[in-house]
């Protein structure tokens, strides 16, 4: 592959798994993608099928025990992170990958200023001195929108509100100019006005050095706006990638019809949002077909006893559904949308 075209983070295969006396949770089920320099990613889907658990992933953030990578690689510029040292891991977590966690005030450590743990992560990585770490904190406070950073640097996260922690956060992770940012619900705890602000801030930081970034987020809104493809994840799967364009346009997979249709329509009248039929399966008891099958309107014989591939269409995107394979019975194109 020529080097210019190769992708700065390939993930192949990857797999985690948590040991607990219920038995083995298969939080990630064997995913691959890629992300290329100034690219954005969305990986979408609803809560507990793998979004956060993939991007504790590729920092190697798993709690072991009970959890562990159990197969696959994650290769950024070339190098496996799955087997470096963890001596170099800490080198690359928060300079050259850094990430915005979904929960500040859990990530955030409570009895130090926050300027000050921002200061610490440009001291270890960029080489600063005590002082002008502490001017760069201050900066990137104001940056993110934060009122009086001078005074704010100064405060422990518990004086902060959760937008505040939230932005510290962000501060935090783009302190160090990461050539990949991944953020798990960056803008969940910010108003709108603040949203904007955070999502053009970052778009920024991607046109001025080229920085990937992983959009993690239940915001199909701030996927539109913001990402160049997207992954739908199911049960530890990726089920669906395609461009943004082809996911809004031309969805393929029933999952992820099914949550495009739940998206409320302003141009017509609604006594009711649509749903998505049955709960998802549990991760300890995952079904030996489809793990989709059992809320898919489309189901076939097929579809309960073997598990689907993620095969590549006509169009780029890849699908993984029996319905668009040789061995689905009838003719899909006449198939009505969900």
């Amino acid at each position: 592959m020529n080097e210019k075209n190769r992708p700065i983070l390939e993930v192949k295969g990857l797999k985690t798994h948590f040991t607990t006396t219920r038995g083995v949770s298969k939080a990630v089920d064997g995913i691959d993608f890629t992300l290329h320099k100034g690219e954005t990613l969305g990986i979408v889907g609803e809560s507990g099928c793998g979004k956060s658990m993939t991007s504790l992933s590729i920092l190697r953030l798993i709690p072991s025990p009970p959890g562990k990578i159990a197969g696959g690689s994650v290769l950024f510029k070339g190098k496996d992170l799955v087997t470096m040292s963890e001596t170099d891991m800490r080198k690359i977590r928060g300079n050259e990958i850094s990430m915005i966690f979904q929960e500040p005030m859990t990530s955030l450590n409570p009895v130090i200023p926050v300027g000050e743990q921002i200061a610490e992560a440009l001291r270890m990585h960029q080489n600063m001195g005590k002082k002008d770490a502490w001017g760069k904190s201050v900066e990137m406070l104001k940056l993110v929108g934060i009122p009086s950073p001078e005074k704010r640097a100064k405060q422990e996260p518990f004086q902060l509100s959760g937008g505040m922690r939230q932005r510290v956060m962000i501060a935090m992770a783009l302190a160090c100019t990461p050539e990949v940012l991944i953020a798990d619900e960056p803008t969940t705890a910010l108003d709108v006005t603040i949203q904007a602000q955070i999502l053009e801030l970052i778009k920024e930081l991607q046109t001025k050095i080229g920085m990937g970034v992983i959009m993690i987020t239940h915001d199909l809104g701030v996927v539109a706006e913001t990402c160049d493809k997207v992954a739908v994840m199911y049960a530890g799967n990726i089920v669906e990638h395609a461009s943004t364009e082809q996911i809004f346009a031309d969805p393929k997979h029933p999952y992820t019809q099914g949550l495009l249709n739940s998206l409320p329509n302003i141009y017509e009248d609604q006594d009711e949002l649509a749903t998505i039929d049955g709960t998802i399966p549990s991760p300890y008891n995952l079904p030996p077909g489809c793990h989709f099958a059992s809320r898919c309107p489309y189901r076939q014989e097929i579809c309960t006893t073997h598990h689907p591939d993620l095969i590549e269409q006509n169009d780029g995107a890849r699908v993984r559904c029996w319905k668009y394979t040789n061995q689905w019975i009838g003719n899909t194109e006449s198939e009505e949308v969900m």
